[in-house]
């Protein structure tokens, strides 16, 4: 019996992209009273930015209601620039990523984020279109480490759970992860990330 393929998943923000909403709050308040610190508080990993990344809201919703929360006196489209100018890339990594591609590595993005960060990633970031499948949570109503998207993310590759292996940020992702019989690598650097992710495709399943 031929062994099942094995897929690569990867969160993008803090391993793929890095991020910092101190960037856009400091843009913001360029446009508000209120201090730059008040307004990352508003944005970074809030209940406000939580209804987005699950869907909830549409970009005109969330961005009326943090112009509102925020006292921010902007247009939607200056405050959407300023909202998602704030990632870079991980060289090392995306590199990583390119030359699993080129050994034919099938790979999922599985990833809590918003519309309007994925529209200007795709327009800004090219490695985006090295993956095989997107599982993002703004388009399933959920988001990780909720274990319904887990399956959803599992169901997009078409293996079993045990043929899966996830690189993300955040131990609790990682856990659910776990929990449904994939392999995982809380990610701190690349140094320690790529040899492990290459330890784990040398196993067999």
């Amino acid at each position: 019996m031929r062994a099942e393929v094995k897929w690569v998943v990867f969160d993008l923000g803090k391993v793929l992209l890095e991020f910092d909403f101190a960037i856009a709050a400091k843009a913001m308040a360029a446009y508000s009273p209120l201090d730059p610190c008040k307004i990352q508080q508003a944005i970074d990993q809030s209940a406000l930015l939580h209804q987005f990344e699950r869907g909830l809201l549409t970009e005109t919703q969330f961005f009326t209601q943090l112009s509102q929360v925020c006292q921010i006196k902007a247009s939607e489209e200056t405050l959407r620039d300023a909202f998602v100018d704030i990632f870079t890339p991980v060289p090392s990594m995306i590199g990583f990523l390119t030359k699993l591609k080129a050994r034919r590595m099938p790979m999922l993005l599985f990833s809590n984020t918003n519309i309007s960060a994925m529209c200007h990633i795709r327009k800004q970031f090219e490695f985006i279109q090295l993956f095989d499948q997107c599982c993002l949570s703004y388009e399933h109503g959920m988001m990780k480490p909720e274990q319904a998207l887990y399956d959803i993310a599992r169901q997009m590759t078409g293996v079993n759970h045990a043929s899966l292996l996830f690189i993300d940020d955040r131990k609790e992702n990682i856990e659910a992860a776990r929990q449904k019989g994939w392999s995982g690598i809380v990610h701190e650097n690349p140094r320690a990330t790529i040899p492990e992710v290459e330890r784990w495709l040398n196993q067999a399943i």
